[in-house]
């Protein structure tokens, strides 16, 4: 099954537009509604999805929710369980759009306004992330809590923090209508690999928040995934991919040949090997055989689609 949110925001006579979708493998909605209303959440905006132990977390990106959402549950029917963590618990989290576990004990967020990636400690049951200490890479400044990857532009969103120059630091723009900053991250090769948008690369960082290396330049990248020891990036018309290198450092981002997909978006891989890719300002879904190839005719969404998730 493949679970998919959407870029939501202004739902008006359809609020299930902001909830997590599921579809089946040929695309046929399963449910607009995979997880369940609570007093406490308002469903608007969700991004980064992807399950860790037995806990589903969904990024939920709107204004006035900033936080990454913990749910448990099967099939299509999550009940929420708490907050992992909010802009009320650590001031860094704005707009936040993507997260990844190490799988020792820490989880990584990415957020767009204030342009950072933050460390948080993760509870004995997975339900609650605390800032850890930040980076010993940082230099000697004002950073909010937790920070991880620092941005190269300082005092966003109304903070007092410290600018650390790029590379080290994750480039930033605001000119004309739309903002461009951080975006995707994925643990592999312990190490965290970031998009940083502005820059036109994906950075890689070890666990002291150092920066090993980074990729080839190249078209506004957004998503990041890793699949069989291939990271995927997308963001223009292609699907990037690139081998892991062992150590992590620098890498070659090439895009897969004969694949266009205008503005690609998330990506997801099925059990049996095929593809999912999405279109975000096309409003489809374009399945894929293991060697990339069309399967069937692109299945569409109701909204823009921003991350998919196998399950």
């Amino acid at each position: 099954m493949l679970f998919v949110t959407l870029h939501g925001g202004k739902p008006g006579a359809h609020p299930h537009k902001n909830n997590v979708h599921a579809y089946d493998k040929d695309g046929k909605l399963v449910t607009p509604s995979v997880l369940q209303d609570s007093d406490n959440v308002v469903l608007d905006e969700l991004r980064g999805i992807g399950l860790f132990g037995k806990l589903l977390y969904v990024v939920n990106a709107n204004n006035t929710q900033n936080s990454l959402l913990c749910y448990e549950g099967s099939d299509t029917n999550y009940k929420f369980v708490s907050k992992f963590v909010s802009q009320q618990t650590c001031n860094g989290v704005v707009h936040p759009f993507d997260f990844a576990f190490d799988g020792a004990g820490h989880c990584y967020l990415s957020s767009q306004d204030t342009n950072l990636v933050t460390r948080f400690a993760v509870s004995a049951d997975g339900k609650i992330g605390n800032p850890a200490p930040l980076a010993p890479a940082l230099p000697h400044g004002n950073f909010p809590p937790g920070t991880f990857v620092a941005s190269s532009v300082g005092n966003l969103c109304g903070l007092q923090t410290t600018a650390v120059p790029a590379p080290l630091g994750l480039q930033y723009s605001d000119d004309g209508q739309k903002k461009h900053s951080v975006r995707g991250i994925v643990w592999a090769n312990n190490a965290l690999y970031v998009v940083d948008q502005v820059a036109g690369t994906v950075k890689v960082y070890d666990s002291n928040g150092n920066l090993l290396g980074q990729s080839n330049q190249v078209e506004t990248p957004v998503h990041l995934n890793l699949h069989n020891g291939n990271l995927f990036v997308t963001g223009a018309n292609s699907v990037l991919t690139a081998k892991v290198t062992q150590p992590a450092g620098n890498f070659n981002l090439s895009a897969l040949p004969g694949l266009h997909i205008k503005n690609a978006g998330g990506m997801a891989f099925g059990n049996e090997g095929n593809v999912y890719v999405a279109s975000r300002t096309e409003k489809l879904i374009q399945k894929l055989d293991p060697k990339f190839q069309p399967l069937t005719p692109a299945f569409p969404m109701p909204d823009d689609p921003e991350f998919l998730f196998h399950i």
